[in-house]
C-alpha cells in the first residue's frame, strides 16, 4: 500500500501502488502544464471525499513498490482529469483496470 499526503497538515490517505502509481503520472503531467484539477477519491470507511490539486498544495507520494505503468489507465484518467467534473477514482471505470496485467509503455508528458 501507498500514501498520498495532501497539504502540510493532513492524515496520508491510503491508496494501493498500483492506483497510486497511475494518479502521480497523471498529477505530476497536470502541475507541470499549471493545470489544476479536482480529485474524488475513497479515503476509507466508505468515505468520499474531493481535493483540489493545485501546485500551492503540498503533495507527496510514499510507494512500497513502483509497479509497471498501464498507458490506456494513464490516458483514461488523464481525460477524466480533464474534463469538467474532475478525476474520480470511485467510479467503477477505473476498478476493472487495475486487476489486469500491466505493460510499460514510453510516455511523454
Amino acid at each position: 500500500m501507498g500514501y498520498l499526503t495532501y497539504g502540510s497538515t493532513a492524515a496520508p490517505i491510503e491508496i494501493d501502488d498500483d492506483l497510486l502509481t497511475h494518479l502521480r503520472l497523471v498529477i505530476v503531467t497536470k502541475l507541470r502544464r499549471n493545470e489544476s484539477f479536482p480529485l474524488t477519491l475513497s479515503i476509507g470507511d466508505g468515505a468520499i471525499e474531493t481535493l483540489w490539486v493545485h501546485a500551492s498544495i503540498p503533495l507527496r507520494f510514499a510507494m512500497d513498490e513502483e509497479p509497471s505503468i498501464d498507458r490506456s489507465l494513464v490516458v483514461s484518467m488523464m481525460n477524466a482529469a480533464n474534463s469538467a467534473g474532475g478525476l474520480d477514482l470511485t467510479r467503477a471505470e477505473f476498478a476493472p483496470a487495475l486487476t489486469g496485467s500491466r505493460v510499460l509503455h514510453a510516455m511523454t508528458a
